[in-house]
């Protein structure tokens, strides 16, 4: 599997606080440079272990990183995938690929390396025996001692305990007992054989927990910093003219789609570390490692070298070091090419000699896309911006094409070499490698083993370019890119994609049938090749029925758009089945993928592909006299789509025209997910809610968490948030208040209608609530302590507030049933004498 690296290969220092789209063009960072110099006689790793992206420490990162010059690295066992979505509607899928990128961002910040397991992020977890219920412990065992020997830290860190399991999130238990269990398995030869095809077995000196006094809070325990080693991780680098902490909330900050944001830290900060395994530890984290070139072999000139590199580096002049740079790359040859430092060092030495010669380097597409098939023009540019003396030899295009150049390059012009390159039909797309195959509920499923604990994948096309400096052999291998200018924002890089010749999307993720009548089924087609020709046809459930049958697509030019309606006849009972769109091109070959992107500032420009499936159901379901909703959206949902398609008419209300009387019209008005938490208005719109509830409308609001909410109470009476939810989505449910209209009308709720839930029940029910609200359902987890606060409503005036912490932004979107009958009975409330 080809592995799309979306991290661009300029020869260039990226600034510590750059965004992703945006990169700094050009060697001017010289401070970076210098650390980097002072970093080669330093030898040490590091390897810091949690659940999920936001889960790390940056600032101990960042200290080991940028302040002691050790190899660094996080592994992250889970992409996030089962987290919220403060910035955009990406869920699953979509949001594991954008919190895998703010990750990315990080590390460039804090100087870190990335890593990851196949676990999936299923959703929150309440202890580690219900998380490994769900995962396959085996594999994410296995990956992370694949981890582990391929980076060889010397100390493993982990973030949780792993002792302290139901404290925290379970997955956050689970990855510090991986963690443990892989510090002694990466050393055994009998743990997962089939990885030393690849890598060899790896000891690390010690597994530790990096704890504060936030592990200890609320517990009935008090936190004793004299009982644990101790390292001040507030220190200020001059050469950066940054301090560690400033560093760690850069980084921090990159974490965007969490709310993560935050103030940069100033000043002494001491973080602290318990032993958990290993050699004991007094004094220091990574006390006994030998951290110089005394660990290689033979590498004592080595040393040497790099000490008068050292001394005799001009920041003015760096092109002057590029002699002793390649004295030092011909000393690291005649060293054992398979010693992990020899390699790790002479990658550094060769970035170094470029960034001293003032390399500019980028390959450049006219095009975002390529189709398969298709031929693609690129054009690979290189400036000496130096008086070094430097030959541009040879230009390979992965195993497309090899170009062979040997020309010099002239001070501060640029060579530019144009190729155009035929793509096979059979070249792979660029598909996250994470899901190329179906994933389970507790686990990606990844085969090839070299590319499990990726961050991301490889370049789709490599470009490798082959130099002589000082008529010394350097090797650059950099992605091809599509530059765009923005007149707001300046130069814009997008990632090149392989994507096949056509992909098309259905309009809705469910469609709702209540009776029997048809509803139209749109499906977007997109011509990524010219002159594409071939017939669409939608495969539906036994029991439903389309019309037409088939339909003719023909696309002349790349990037040309069609829509095409078809007639969806539901079954006459009722049923619940899937709809794929495909299409089959003249020359026989079928697709049946949608292009989906994910396009934020902070990052590269990412896609993914999804089968072209939506939901289908025919259920019994009445929706009442509801006919038009507003929707007040918060941190961003996909619930005012999934109610169109049920047939309800939603209008998203503009936060800055929320008045009574521009909101009177509305049967209901719904407020979207932690909307009390993210818009700053809540607190002039709150009034204007509860004005019009007392005049006789409906309020339903969604989940917020009791972090930074903007309003002194968010209903009519009060209530408490708390951290209660229901993770199991099995887990039983009982209806309390039996008679109320919530649970019979227009819609008789029974316990079936809680069958076939995804992904929690629901998260930050209240647990207090005054006398005024009726408490409608109970759910229990497994061993657990039922919760009465998942749907609460009370009457106020003529009207009703309705506060419920169930996951409608996930159950609706994925279309199950009894999610949408016990809404459809939400938006329909009105107060009356009989509920109880």
């Amino acid at each position: 599997m080809k592995f799309l690296r979306l991290t661009p290969l300029f020869i260039f220092i990226t600034s510590i606080l750059s965004f992703g789209q945006t990169p700094k063009n050009g060697p001017t960072d010289v401070a970076q440079i210098i650390q980097d110099i002072n970093h080669l006689n330093t030898l040490g790793s590091v390897m810091y272990f949690a659940a999920h992206p936001d889960d790390e420490n940056q600032r101990v990162i960042g200290y080991f990183a940028r302040y002691k010059g050790y190899e660094t690295a996080y592994t992250a066992l889970t992409r996030g995938d089962g987290g919220q979505n403060l910035i955009g509607k990406e869920i699953r899928e979509g949001l594991g690929i954008l919190r895998s990128q703010e990750l990315i961002e990080a590390r460039k910040v804090d100087g870190g390396n990335q890593f990851f397991s196949r676990a999936n992020d299923f959703g929150y977890s309440k202890n580690p025996e219900e998380t490994l219920s769900v995962w396959n412990k085996d594999q994410v065992l296995a990956d992370a001692v694949w981890n582990i020997r391929k980076f060889r830290p010397d100390i493993i860190i982990t973030r949780f305990s792993p002792d302290r399991g139901g404290r925290t999130h379970g997955h956050h238990t689970t990855s510090a007992i991986i963690a443990v269990e892989a510090f002694k398995a990466a050393a055994d030869p009998k743990m997962f054989p089939e990885q030393l095809e690849f890598v060899s077995v790896w000891q690390p000196k010690r597994v530790i927990w990096n704890t504060n006094t936030w592990f200890f809070r609320g517990k009935g325990e008090s936190f004793d910093p004299t009982k644990y080693v101790s390292i001040e991780c507030g220190e200020y680098i001059p050469v950066l003219g940054k301090s560690v902490g400033e560093i760690a909330m850069a980084a921090r900050s990159k974490h965007k789609c969490q709310g993560f944001g935050a103030e940069l830290q100033r000043g002494s900060n001491s973080e602290y570390f318990k032993l958990l395994d290993g050699d004991e530890m007094r004094t220091s984290p990574m006390e006994g490692v030998d951290t110089s070139w005394e660990r290689v072999e033979n590498a004592d000139k080595v040393a040497k070298l790099i000490k008068k590199l050292q001394q005799e580096f001009n920041p003015t002049q760096p092109n002057l070091s590029i002699n002793t740079l390649v004295d030092i790359k011909k000393e690291l040859s005649i060293l054992d090419q398979k010693d992990y430092w020899v390699i790790k060092k002479s990658k550094t030495v060769d970035n170094l000699i470029l960034l001293c010669s003032g390399m500019w380097i980028e390959a450049l597409s006219p095009t975002e896309t390529i189709a398969v098939g298709d031929s693609l023009k690129v054009e690979v540019s290189s400036i000496n911006r130096s008086a070094t003396n430097i030959v541009l030899k040879e230009i390979k295009f992965g195993q497309l094409s090899t170009l062979k150049v040997d020309t010099a390059l002239t001070y501060n012009r640029a060579l530019k070499i144009t190729s155009t390159l035929n793509i096979p039909s059979d070249y792979e797309t660029s598909q996250p490698y994470w899901l190329v195959e179906k994933p389970t509920k507790g686990m990606y499923v990844v085969n090839d083993q070299q590319m499990i604990g990726k961050p991301e994948n490889d370049f789709p096309i490599p470009v490798t370019i082959e130099y002589t400096i000082n008529n010394t052999p350097i090797s650059v291998t950099t992605n091809i890119w599509h530059k765009k200018i923005n007149p707001a924002k300046g130069e814009r890089y997008i990632p090149l994609a392989i994507t096949p010749p056509v992909t098309l999307l259905l309009d809705q993720s469910v469609w709702i049938f209540g009776d029997n009548k048809p509803k139209t089924v749109n499906v977007d087609v997109l011509a990524h090749t010219d002159n594409f020709e071939g017939d669409i046809e939608v495969c539906i459930p036994k029991g439903w029925k389309i019309e037409p049958a088939t339909k003719k697509v023909t696309l002349k030019n790349v990037g040309d758009k069609t829509q095409l309606k078809f007639t969806l006849y539901p079954s006459k009972k009722d049923s619940e089945g899937l709809i794929t769109a495909m299409i089959k091109s003249n020359d026989g070959k079928t697709y049946m993928d949608g292009l989906i992107e994910i396009d934020y500032d902070h990052i590269y420009k990412q896609r993914y592909f999804k089968e072209a499936t939506s939901k289908v159901i025919k259920l019994e379901m009445e929706k009442g006299l509801v006919k038009n909703i507003g929707y007040i959206m918060g941190a961003g949902d996909a619930i005012p789509e999934s109610l169109e398609a049920a047939g309800y008419n939603v209008e998203i209300l503009d936060q800055e025209n929320i008045k009574l009387d521009n909101i009177k019209k509305y049967d209901a008005i719904i407020v979207g997910i932690r909307a009390y938490n993210v818009l700053e208005k809540m607190r002039y719109i709150q009034p204007t809610l509860l004005e019009y509830t007392y005049n006789g409308g409906t309020v339903i609001v969604q989940y917020n968490t009791s972090f930074r909410v903007k309003v002194d109470q968010i209903g009519p009476y009060p209530l408490k948030l708390s951290r209660d939810r229901i993770t199991v989505e099995e887990s039983p449910v009982e209806i309390l208040a039996k008679n109320h209209k919530l649970v019979t009308s227009p819609n008789k709720i029974t316990l079936k209608d809680f069958d076939g839930w995804v992904q929690e029940r629901g998260l930050y029910y209240p647990n207090e609530w005054s006398e005024e609200y009726t408490a409608v359902l109970r759910m229990k987890d497994p061993n657990e302590k039922p919760v009465d606060g998942a749907l609460i409503v009370a009457d106020y005036g003529k009207g009703a507030f309705i506060y419920s912490g169930i996951s409608w932004f996930r159950e609706l979107p994925y279309g199950v049933s009894g999610a949408y009958r016990l809404f459809a009975n939400l938006l329909d409330y009105k107060p009356s004498t009989n509920n109880n």
